[in-house]
């Protein structure tokens, strides 16, 4: 059984949704610290305006960078991403079929960062149906760190196989993975590209341009690289 864990994301990029479709389990991990860098896009997504510029909608932070991700607060200002999501995908092809949850996601305040990635989540997990289970980290019970939590995770929901971005290879203690039995996969899938070259943009965009039947065959095409360790 193949699981994938990453943390609460807006308006996840393609190649989240791609490792959620490759797995059986997907562990939504809410029970860690909230890390805001320069580097990470847990709180933020890229979506591409009508005239090929690349925009950045960030979750405005209120409070402690250094606060549980349950507990990271969120500025009201973040409502007004919905008035750019609109400008940019009003007229693309398939904006009607996602118009209205989209739009319901911004239809009321949010008092924490997870709340609204949450809610990103559960819209595009309706329209794309993957037949995955999901999981929250913080109902699991499990405490230890890094690369042993993941690994601890993953037997907590009887998982034989760790699907990890190649980045994150380099942080996962592969001896203790063997010495247990589960086997580590790499994400070997390469995510499209929006019409105006924006590389791995937002998932909003492939719904947008492409519809809901055609974002799910792109996004449950399974490449993994199994030599890893």
């Amino acid at each position: 059984m193949r699981v994938a864990i990453l943390q609460p994301t807006y308006w996840a990029r393609t190649h989240v949704w791609n490792r959620i479709f490759a797995s059986d389990v997907f562990i939504w991990l809410d029970s860690v610290k909230f890390s805001r860098s320069a580097t990470k896009w847990e709180d933020r997504t890229i979506v591409e305006a009508s005239d090929g510029r690349q925009v950045v909608l960030r979750l405005p932070l209120k409070g402690s960078r250094l606060a549980l991700w349950s507990e990271a607060g969120l500025q009201p200002a973040w409502r007004k991403h919905m008035l750019t999501i609109q400008h940019c995908y009003a007229k693309r092809p398939y904006w009607d079929a996602i118009a209205e949850p989209v739009e319901a996601v911004y239809g009321r305040d949010a008092e924490t960062i997870n709340e609204a990635c949450w809610r990103t989540f559960q819209v595009c997990l309706q329209l794309l149906a993957p037949q995955t289970r999901v999981v929250r980290s913080s109902d699991l019970d499990v405490h230890s760190a890094k690369g042993q939590l993941v690994l601890d995770l993953v037997k907590k929901v009887g998982g034989t196989s760790y699907i990890s971005g190649a980045p994150g290879l380099s942080y996962l203690p592969l001896d203790c993975f063997r010495r247990d039995g589960v086997e580590v996969v790499a994400q070997a899938w390469k995510a499209p590209v929006a019409r105006r070259g924006l590389a791995n943009p937002s998932i909003l965009d492939l719904l947008a341009n492409e519809g809901i039947p055609a974002a799910r065959d792109v996004l449950s095409e399974v490449s993994l690289d199994l030599n890893v360790g």
